[in-house]
């Protein structure tokens, strides 16, 4: 089975749009008004959809200091997160510093739609943590 899509909700789609194909290489596929986007990978194909239907939204907001619900994006190196941070402060983004967390060197920013995006390089499970997935 492949996973196909992940549905966002954003409460600014083409803010987040923009971000992802200048910073993440994703391109856009469909563009609905100001309220739905569906943007794609072209290595793997993966499709992300972005909505901002407030009405179905209501009173739905994503926590303001969590990055427990993330999207992440690997890069093959600390030099490239490190470059990726940099590219994204020049740029005005709100980025603190890359660290090493769980085996890899990451950091996690807050899209303009309200949800976080984590940038990292791989992560080797070890045994005790394969088991505990």
């Amino acid at each position: 089975m492949k996973l196909n899509h992940i549905n966002l909700t954003s409460t600014d789609v083409p803010a987040d749009v923009s971000m992802f194909e200048t910073y993440f290489g994703l391109r856009t596929l469909v563009m609905r008004g100001k309220a739905l986007a569906v943007i794609h990978d072209d290595d793997d194909g993966m499709l992300l959809v972005l909505n901002d239907f407030a009405k179905k939204r209501g009173s739905f907001a994503y926590p303001e200091d969590s990055d427990v619900h993330h999207i992440g994006f690997i890069q093959d190196s600390r030099e490239e997160v490190d470059a990726l941070n940099a590219r994204l402060k020049a740029d005005g983004w709100d980025v603190p510093e890359p660290r090493d967390y769980h085996g890899a060197w990451t950091f996690y920013f807050k899209a303009k739609g309200g949800y976080f995006i984590e940038v990292a390089t791989r992560t080797q499970l070890r045994p005790a943590e394969a088991a505990a997935v």
